[in-house]
């Protein structure tokens, strides 16, 4: 087992847990319709996110994953998820952080290359 990917892992769960609860309870009232529902897909991803660096961290013993997908999963969910959360900070504290908005996408693709990868990894066993 891979300690960081399962510490990493439990982080992001966590994480998304507590800004779900924060979101729901505070957030909402204070944000439009459109960017809350922005942050739950955050918060959404960084929970399947931090469940998917569990198994990794769980069977990367066994399958023998490359490192570099963990590395994957872990800064494409920051940067997705992450940015998202920056962008609804703005829109509550009235910064312009628009420029981050094209960031979010990057993340998705780093994303999508993880589970790519994944899937390539086992199609190869």
């Amino acid at each position: 087992m891979e300690k960081t990917y399962l510490i990493s892992g439990a982080v992001f769960v966590f994480t998304s847990i507590l800004l779900g609860a924060f979101g729901s309870h505070i957030l909402r009232p204070l944000v439009p319709e459109s960017t809350f529902f922005g942050y739950s897909i955050a918060t959404n991803y960084l929970v399947f996110q931090g469940l998917g660096l569990l198994i990794l961290g769980v069977c990367t013993t066994q399958y023998n994953f490359p490192h570099y997908i963990f590395h994957l999963l872990f800064w494409g969910t920051l940067i997705f998820s992450g940015s998202i959360y920056l962008l609804t900070i703005g829109k509550i504290l009235d910064w312009n952080l628009r420029f981050i908005g094209p960031i979010t996408p990057i993340g998705g693709i780093v994303l999508l290359l993880a589970w790519a990868s994944i899937f390539y990894h086992f199609v190869k066993l």
